[in-house]
C-alpha cells in the first residue's frame, strides 16, 4: 500500500523512489537531498562527474538527477556515458540546469532524458517532476506486462514500454519548442537564425512521433 506526504497543498508518494543526485555543487546537493528526503525519497549524492557510472552501479537508483553545468566533465558527457553503458542505460534521467535547452541540445539529447527541471528550484518543483516520472514508469511497466501477457516477444513488449517513456519526453520537447518560438517571435528581426534552427527540433519531434505511433498501433 502506498503512503503519501502533503507539502504546500500537493500530495507526493513517500519512500517510493531511490534517487542518485549527480551535481558538482556540494552545497546545492545537500539542500536538494534534504528536500528529497523530506519528500520521502532515499537519496544519494555524487559530486564527481567522472565517477558517475560507478556511483550509478553502486546505488542502482530508480531515477538519476543530473546537473548539466559541471567541470571538467559536463552533464551531457555523463548522459552519453549512461546511455552507452548497458547495465545502467535504462535508468530514467531528469536533467537539472539553470539554462534553457538550445534547439541543438534538444535534438541531440532530448530522447535520452525523461525529464527536465530548471534551477533555481521552487520547493515542490522537483518532487512533482519525480512524481510525474514515477507515473510514467508505472504506466510503461504496465504496458510491458500487458504486451507480454498478450503473447508479444520480449523485444516487442519492451518497445511498447519504451514508447510510453518517449511519448512523455516528446510532449515536454513540444512544449519547450512552443515557448521558445513565442519568445523569439516577439523579436523576430533579431532571432531569425535561432528561429530557423528550431526547424531541426520540429523535424525530430515529428519523426519520433511517427515512430512511436507506429509502435503503439501494434501494442495491446
Amino acid at each position: 500500500m502506498h503512503k503519501f506526504i502533503v507539502l504546500d497543498n500537493s500530495i507526493y508518494h513517500i519512500g517510493y523512489m531511490h534517487i542518485l543526485l549527480i551535481d558538482d555543487n556540494e552545497k546545492l546537493c545537500i539542500l536538494y537531498q534534504k528536500l528529497l528526503t523530506r519528500g520521502g525519497h532515499e537519496t544519494r549524492i555524487e559530486t564527481h562527474a567522472k565517477d558517475a557510472i560507478e556511483a550509478i552501479r553502486t546505488a542502482r537508483p530508480d531515477i538519476i538527477l543530473l546537473d548539466i553545468m559541471m567541470e571538467p566533465v559536463s552533464g551531457w558527457d555523463v548522459l552519453e556515458m549512461i546511455r552507452s553503458t548497458p547495465d545502467v542505460a535504462d535508468i530514467p534521467v531528469i536533467i537539472l540546469t539553470g539554462k534553457v535547452l538550445t534547439p541543438q541540445e534538444a535534438v541531440k539529447y532530448g530522447m535520452m532524458i525523461e525529464g527536465f527541471v530548471m534551477k533555481p528550484l521552487e520547493r515542490t518543483m522537483l518532487l512533482k517532476a519525480i512524481d510525474d516520472i514515477r507515473e510514467v514508469i508505472e504506466e510503461s511497466e504496465e504496458r510491458y506486462s500487458k504486451a507480454i501477457s498478450s503473447g508479444l516477444p520480449p523485444e516487442k513488449a519492451a518497445a511498447c514500454r519504451d514508447a510510453i517513456k518517449k511519448n512523455n519526453i516528446l510532449l515536454f520537447l513540444r512544449d519547450n519548442l512552443s515557448k521558445q518560438e513565442q519568445l523569439l517571435k516577439n523579436e523576430a528581426d533579431d532571432n531569425l537564425e535561432i528561429l530557423h534552427s528550431l526547424d531541426g527540433l520540429k523535424e525530430m519531434i515529428a519523426t519520433e512521433y511517427q515512430k512511436i505511433h507506429k509502435i503503439m498501433e501494434n501494442c495491446p
